[in-house]
């Protein structure tokens, strides 16, 4: 009962990965992956960093725990007027509190070693202090969350390579129904192992293209330096490996019910340009999907209710991170896209059996319905 689907299966794969866009549209991600890392290793050039508010032994503590930082994260620092600001304030008695400005080229990390640096140091020349604390101010940060620009970027690349696959799987369609062709395979295959061998082997060939752009994300990921900068952190959080999980969980439920209802659509046409027409609207609706997730605001916490509409399910989705929805939300979301999914399978084997430009498509569905001769 599987050989049928099998070999559609094996058809349709072979058909596009034999072409030269296939490899094309292969080897982007890595070369931008491959380009962004080149560009993130080159050596950095020293920063300037201005220290006001100290005077004696904390300006050389300061300077000596920003050297060390510097070397751990692959920066230099040199001390000049001018640049980066680095400000000490003693807002109680042994305490000491670090203003670092706008954009200091410091991660987190970094900023703590210093604290501890100095701190250090401090409570070792002050012997008649009891304790000295040194904390870092903490200013509202109005910077860029990277967080939410990688799930932006993960919905991005998913959206383009179900589009990329939806056009695939529809002249797969339309190609059996203009040379005459689909006669002879329904006479050899039954109709749901039709569309589900296109299914599989398209579906096969999206799928080696999303995981060659996020595996090789992945990879580079690693190879980049923690603090190199916006596009190395947005790599960082799309190589995690349960987000990357859910991404290709959501991706394979969208494409079920988007190409089920590609191919439903395709098997109401008789040629190309019929089938190019008939799938117009659902292209809407994709790029409305898409624009929507788009203007999603950051870190919401919360779903649009469009999310419970199937079309629009997958991409809101992707642009929420895993722990912003309650995992029993998005199993309910998942299970509504998996039903529609299977109800439009359904409806595209039967389209698939019955005359092109049928007047009504649920006079598939009617027993009186007159297969292809």
């Amino acid at each position: 009962m599987t050989r049928p689907i099998l070999l559609i299966a094996e058809r349709e794969f072979r058909t596009y990965v034999a072409t030269l866009s296939f490899w094309l549209a292969l080897a982007i991600a890595p070369l931008m992956s491959g380009a962004v890392m080149l560009f993130a290793g080159t050596p950095a050039q020293p920063v300037p960093v201005s220290i006001s508010g100290t005077a004696g032994p904390l300006t050389h503590s300061a300077r000596r725990a920003l050297e060390d930082a510097g070397r751990l994260e692959g920066r230099s620092f040199v001390f000049a007027p001018g640049g980066a600001v680095l400000a000490f304030t003693r807002p109680a008695p042994g305490t000491v509190e670090m203003d670092f400005g706008s954009a200091f080229p410091l991660s987190a990390e970094g900023r703590a070693l210093i604290a501890s640096v100095i701190e250090r140091d401090m409570a070792r020349d002050a012997s008649k202090t009891p304790s000295f604390v040194v904390r870092e101010k903490i200013v509202p940060s109005a910077g860029v969350d990277t967080r939410h620009l990688s799930r932006l970027t993960s919905m991005v690349m998913l959206w383009l390579t179900l589009t990329g696959s939806l056009g695939m799987l529809l002249q797969a369609v339309v190609r059996e129904r203009a040379n005459r062709a689909l006669e002879s395979l329904l006479a050899a295959a039954q109709g749901w192992e039709i569309v589900t061998g296109k299914m599989l082997g398209v579906g096969a060939v999206s799928l080696l293209v999303l995981a060659t752009w996020l595996g090789s994300v992945a990879l580079f990921s690693f190879f980049l330096p923690p603090q190199g900068g916006l596009v190395p952190a947005i790599f960082a959080n799309l190589a995690q490996p349960l987000e990357l999980l859910r991404d290709a969980v959501i991706y394979l439920c969208a494409f079920v019910f988007y190409g089920a209802a590609t191919v439903a659509l395709g098997a109401m046409a008789r040629d190309s340009a019929s089938a190019q027409n008939a799938v117009r609207p659902m292209f809407v609706l994709l790029l409305a999907a898409f624009f929507i997730a788009l203007g999603a605001p950051a870190q919401s916490g919360a779903l649009s209710w469009l999310a419970y509409i199937p079309p629009f399910t997958p991409f809101l989705l992707l642009v929420n991170s895993p722990g912003s929805v309650a995992p029993e939300i998005q199993t309910i979301l998942l299970a509504l896209l998996l039903v529609a999914g299977l109800f439009t399978v359904l409806l595209a084997t039967r389209l698939l059996s019955v005359a092109p430009q049928s007047p009504h498509i649920f006079k598939a569905f009617s027993r009186r319905a007159q297969p292809v001769v």
